[in-house]
């Protein structure tokens, strides 16, 4: 599939990134949805520190193997928290506010690290989207919509996307 992609400056497997859900294991994408529907569903970070008996039994893990398993998620950066142990982003989710909106197809929304991320989780939830975003360089408003997983609608109708070649950075919050 790479193979068929072509870019004018550079090649496409430059371009190319692994995605977060390959990095993980079946346990460590468990977690993960889990950070990420609390987050949507709660409106704020989940607290690192809130880690209870009940709470890992309720997603099928003991405490220890869930403390685990963020750690894993922190190592493998599909997580970023902060000093007092609030899990900012579950990558592409984001607990703090952004120019970002996402709204599922389920009628939930939630904040995106950025539009190309919004774009991403109709593929993360398995679902329809629609990004209200803004542009970074002119503040104008973008509007996307997926549906099937592909381009429904979009404007403005000259909007271009532009590439951040995030293997360079390991801090893709601060870098997107």
């Amino acid at each position: 599939m790479e193979e068929s992609f072509k870019f004018r400056y550079y090649p496409a497997e430059e371009l190319m990134i692994e995605s977060i859900d390959k990095r993980l294991n079946r346990d460590e994408k468990k977690a993960r949805r889990f950070l990420m529907n609390y987050t949507i569903d709660n409106g704020k970070p989940f607290n690192l520190n809130e880690t209870t008996e009940d709470l890992a039994k309720s997603i099928g893990f003991s405490k220890e193997n869930l403390y685990n398993l963020f750690n894993n998620l922190l190592d493998k950066v599909a997580i970023v928290v902060d000093e007092d142990k609030n899990v900012n982003f579950i990558y592409p989710v984001s607990a703090l506010p952004t120019k970002h909106k996402i709204t599922l197809s389920d009628g939930r929304s939630f904040n995106a690290m950025c539009a190309i991320d919004g774009m991403g989780t109709a593929f993360t939830f398995k679902q329809d989207v629609v990004i209200d975003s803004v542009c970074s360089n002119c503040g104008s408003s973008i509007h996307v919509e997926i549906k099937d997983g592909k381009l429904a609608d979009f404007y403005p109708e000259d909007m271009h996307i532009l590439h951040v070649d995030l293997n360079k950075n390991q801090d893709w919050s601060g870098n997107c």
